[in-house]
């Protein structure tokens, strides 16, 4: 029997506004308005869409498989189906930004596909990941198994207990740059 997976948060568009705190304390805005408003327009500010897409699998004229993705506002994913979401943004802010970090969790009901997390090439991205609720985030995550003999011995973390993904792009963005980053999952 097949489950039926609604993807609905994931893929209606989210848009997200990621804005830096101003150094100025907050009283000082009361009393001279007109320049907290222009230098907090110049703070620099990343705005983001989450989009959610279906793999869709066909054959081209000469018999090969084709991938294709298919978006939407009501797309209904069965157990099997590979979905990729898609985090788009841009700097909108007049000033570059250093170390930004994005992070995603793995939607409830699906598993990550495992080397599937990606960002633009133009830009240096450390990809780490949390297998314990977003608490901490590395490379490669372990878990420890205990043995029948009574030794532990550390394995790499299945995929199914990765619990989110994370990008850092350690050098800055640029005002005006886009950012990119994307990843898979496949539904239980």
């Amino acid at each position: 029997m097949k489950r039926q997976f609604a993807i609905g948060l994931g893929v209606a568009a989210v848009i997200l506004t990621i804005p830096f705190a101003s150094k100025l304390p907050a009283v000082s805005g009361l009393f001279n308005s007109d320049v907290a408003i222009a230098k907090a327009a110049q703070h620099p500010k990343v705005q983001l869409n989450l989009v959610g897409e279906k793999q869709v699998l066909g054959k081209d004229a000469q018999g090969k498989e084709t991938i294709s993705w298919q978006g939407g506002d009501k797309l209904v994913a069965q157990t099997g189906d590979v979905l990729r979401y898609r985090l788009m943004g841009k700097n909108e802010g007049d000033r570059s930004i250093k170390n930004l970090t994005l992070t995603q969790p793995v939607p409830q009901g699906t598993v990550l596909i495992l080397k599937s997390a990606k960002a633009d090439a133009s830009q240096a991205t450390r990809i780490t990941y949390s297998i314990d609720g977003g608490r901490s985030f590395v490379e490669a995550p372990t878990v420890q198994v205990k043995l029948a003999n009574g030794k532990v011995e550390t394995r790499p973390a299945p995929a199914e207990v990765y619990t989110h993904v994370r990008w850092n792009l350690p050098g800055t963005l640029a005002a005006k740059a886009p950012v990119n980053a994307e990843y898979q999952v496949k539904v239980r």
